[in-house]
């Protein structure tokens, strides 16, 4: 191997060589062949995709004495004398460094002047987003009209900071980031010729790394080389990049699969005890759930990674369910983004989180398992509503649940020895005689009863019953996604009037750290959706919820006997004695 770096010794030369961007290389070939090459071009994409490379290619194209199809012969003096970097008509200025106004007056000046080894003189300016704003509008001119021996190829990694007037002016074209199939081939090629014996799972840990740049990825290579000679095993890779080993990964997926929390814990202590980086063992995690999820929604053509692995995935595709495998990708990439300080506890409950959810029944089955449970959890509620609904003139006139027949017998033998006028107007009050311990529903003709599925929206008890469900929806959200956290560890509901609800904080820092306009509106706009009302909070300290009042005994109503009292004056009280 020489001493030039890789990058520099196999940047590509041709059109042909450059990777991954058939589609810009396509369309600056035909122009090329054509003889309608524009006046100025904008590159724009991540770095280590070839936009440089590519303009000088181009400048090579237009200028060749002999071009083949489009592509330069690099053959000739024009492209020998730009290949290797003394062709003074060719210029490279970086504009991270020369990006002052004074520095484009330069180079308008510089414009003027003809060519003189070749036919066009061309500027490839680099990290053009980096040009202040007045030197970017003093090239605004010349950009746009040239001389027509000049073109200028303009190359940025962030296209949305450069001017819109200079993009207009000029053709642009994306570079993508390169998939791992194409750098693994690229690798393959280099280190082929330059004599390195590396199989494809180290090349695909090499291209991995580099996450999506060429250049980043023979600069990996020669220093895997620089460290470990022409022979690189695997796991010498693996160590050297610091990256998660897979094996590691896979089990803790298979074990999440499975429902093993004792297995999937081990599978993380395993992990941390090695000394990788548990961070980039989440990222890595996180890759083969996506790659899982995407073989279970039939995308398996789409998955980058080994044959190995990729059949050790479908085979976990066939039994697991989409859901599961969406939850466990979410819960693990918000543990990996979150800023914890110990990011093995982040990745454990992210495991116990993954699992536990799986195993929790299903709405229709709790209440299945209890039938009893929630129709009387909700009784309150539904009795409030249908008192609303009820006209009072119904409700007075319906007869309360009677414990014992006997009232209802003497209604009955009074009403049937009363005259009939009296009799009429008894009879709304008559109720069925029913058996003591039977509870009585009142129900009116003229309005029905809300269903039992339909809960009072300002019922605190209806709060708390999902306030933990609440609580977990805010995962991740926060100024340090912590919001959660802060809600679970020492707050509560403890009262609900007029639509605010009141949370009490057990300690000062706690309620701080919610106390802002930011948080308290997203606690709110959570508080709307997840329960399906516009609920406004008031935040206390170290307010106990009042404990609960003893039970009212609901008093016999007297509506009845005051109504046989008015119908046979005193026979009542007689019977009675």
């Amino acid at each position: 191997m020489s001493g030039e770096v890789l990058y520099r010794k196999w940047r590509p030369q041709t059109f042909h060589e450059v990777v991954g961007q058939e589609t810009v290389t396509t369309t600056l070939r035909n122009a090329v062949r054509g003889d309608r090459v524009g006046h100025a071009y904008l590159f724009s994409g991540p770095r280590g995709t070839g936009k440089t490379s590519t303009g000088r290619i181009l400048a090579k194209a237009v200028n060749c004495l002999d071009h083949q199809d489009g592509e330069p012969c690099n053959r000739c003096e024009a492209c020998v004398s730009i290949t290797e970097g003394r062709c003074l008509d060719v210029v490279e200025i970086d504009a991270a460094s020369n990006r002052g106004i004074d520095d484009i007056r330069n180079l308008r000046e510089r414009v003027g002047y003809a060519a003189g080894t070749v036919r066009r003189k061309v500027y490839i300016i680099d990290e053009v987003h980096m040009l202040t704003d007045a030197a970017s509008n003093a090239l605004l001119k010349t950009l746009e009209e040239p001389p027509p021996h000049v073109m200028f190829v303009l190359a940025t990694t962030e296209l949305h900071k450069v001017l819109p007037t200079i993009i207009s002016r000029c053709q642009s074209f994306n570079f993508r980031r390169l998939g791992l199939s194409s750098v693994v081939a690229k690798l393959g090629t280099v280190a082929e010729q330059e004599g390195v014996r590396a199989g494809e799972d180290s090349l695909v840990l090499v291209a991995r790394a580099a996450s999506g740049s060429l250049r980043d990825a023979e600069n990996l290579l020669q220093q895997l080389v620089a460290s470990h000679g022409v022979e690189l095993a695997e796991d010498e890779v693996r160590a050297a990049l610091g990256v998660a080993d897979r094996s590691l990964v896979l089990r803790l997926v298979s074990n999440i699969v499975a429902k093993d929390v004792e297995a999937a814990l081990r599978s993380v202590h395993a992990a941390n005890e090695s000394g990788m980086d548990l961070r980039h063992f989440g990222r890595e995690t996180v890759s083969l759930l996506r790659s899982l999820l995407l073989i279970r929604s039939g995308c398996a053509d789409i998955v980058e990674v080994g044959e190995e692995e990729k059949s050790a995935l479908e085979e976990l595709a066939r039994q697991v369910d989409i859901d599961t495998v969406a939850r466990s990708t979410r819960l693990f990439s918000e543990a990996v983004n979150r800023d914890v300080s110990q990011q093995s506890l982040a990745l454990e409950l992210a495991t116990v989180d993954s699992i536990i959810d799986t195993l929790k029944p299903a709405p229709s089955q709790a209440v299945d398992a209890q039938p009893s449970a929630r129709p009387a959890e909700k009784a309150p509620a539904r009795e409030r509503a249908a008192r609303k609904a009820r006209p009072v003139v119904a409700e007075k006139a319906v007869k309360p649940a009677a414990t014992s027949g006997v009232v209802e017998q003497e209604a009955v033998a009074t009403t049937a020895s009363s005259t009939p006028s009296e009799a009429e107007a008894l009879a709304p009050a008559a109720v069925p005689v029913e058996t003591a311990g039977s509870v009585a529903e009142p129900v009116s003709e003229a309005v029905e009863a809300p269903s039992a599925a339909v809960e009072d929206v300002s019922d605190l008890g209806m709060v708390k019953r999902r306030w933990q469900d609440y609580v977990d929806s805010l995962r991740g959200l926060g100024s340090k996604g912590s919001l959660d956290a802060v809600l679970r560890s020492g707050c509560v509901p403890i009262s609900l009037e007029n639509d605010v609800l009141v949370l009490s904080f057990a300690f000062p820092f706690l309620k701080g750290k919610v106390d802002d306009e930011q948080s308290i509106q997203l606690i709110e706009e959570r508080l709307n959706s997840f329960y399906g009302h516009p609920y406004k909070v008031s935040l206390v300290l170290g307010e106990q919820e009042p404990a609960p009042s003893a039970p009212e005994v609901e008093k016999p109503r007297q509506t009845d006997r005051s109504l046989l009292d008015a119908a046979h004056g005193m026979g009542w009280q007689t019977r009675q004695k």
